[in-house]
């Protein structure tokens, strides 16, 4: 869930879906897999992946909605993918037969479903499957222990969703700023990518110093960051005032909590032994 929580964030704060449909995120996959990770929010990266995996959770609801629970997407894997065995052989499909082997486990607009998912233009991430789960998305002052650990291993610090920053912390280039949402505090501010953070309030940075900051600003506390750029340095004065804020999932009160049972593991299916 964690982790089903950051990814649907980080797909809420790309400002870039308002110009680039999620089909094209596939179309461009040659070019995005080795692009920088400067304005990847605002050019998107290969969001198929995640933003894939919001789009089936919601049809997964969806057909549990519409079976009363006697269906789920199970029944369509087992459809689409589940052919009797054989030597292997390219097996090509279409669209089509996605919506045709969706229809027989659940009638529903499944053409319209996913057509207006691939080729929406909303600057918001697709929330149906966590929503009709039971949960919703919301931000907390705190990391889950998974942020914690990935930050860990990624060395850096994430606040896209309270400056709308990332900067790097260790690996040699600390304080660089690696990507900038546009529209955000930090990106009003004239804070960019590339540029490398020197101070924050007048103190020379580091993680302790920033986080303390950020946290400060609920309290009308300031938020003035010192950056360097090449052979300038400037001074960017955010307008801030809503203190640390990580995702998290949290139950929506008296809705069935479909999410659980969704994520639980699946048993492999028993063989008969003809005994």
């Amino acid at each position: 869930r964690d982790n089903l929580a950051l990814s649907a964030a980080a797909l809420d704060h790309e400002p870039g879906r308002t110009w680039r449909p999620l089909w094209d995120t596939a179309v461009e996959a040659q070019l995005l897999y080795n692009a920088s990770d400067q304005w990847e929010s605002w050019r998107r990266g290969t969001d198929f992946y995640n933003e894939g995996l919001l789009i089936w959770l919601e049809a997964d609801a969806t057909i549990r909605k519409l079976t009363h629970g006697q269906r789920s997407l199970d029944d369509f894997c087992q459809r689409f993918h589940g052919k009797p065995s054989g030597p292997p052989k390219v097996v090509p499909y279409t669209m089509d037969d996605v919506v045709k082997a969706l229809n027989d486990v659940a009638p529903y607009d499944w053409n319209g479903f996913l057509s207006q998912r691939l080729h929406s233009l909303s600057p918001h991430a697709p929330m149906g499957g966590i929503e009709g789960g039971g949960w919703k998305l919301v931000y907390l002052d705190t990391m889950s222990a998974y942020q914690k650990s990935l930050a860990g291993a990624r060395e850096n610090i994430d606040l896209r969703f309270s400056l709308g920053i990332i900067l790097d912390h260790g690996s040699g280039k600390d304080g660089a700023i690696l990507d900038v949402i546009p529209g955000s505090p930090a990106g009003k501010a004239g804070v960019a990518p590339g540029t490398k953070l020197v101070a924050v309030n007048g103190r020379h940075w580091s993680k302790d110093v920033l986080l303390d900051a950020v946290k400060a600003s609920k309290e009308g506390g300031p938020l003035e960051l010192l950056v360097d750029n090449g052979e300038f340095y400037r001074t960017c004065k955010l307008d801030y005032r809503g203190g640390p804020r990580y995702p998290h999932l949290m139950r929506s009160p008296g809705a069935a909590d479909v999410l659980s049972e969704i994520l639980e593991p699946h048993a492999p299916p028993v063989k008969s032994t003809g005994k």
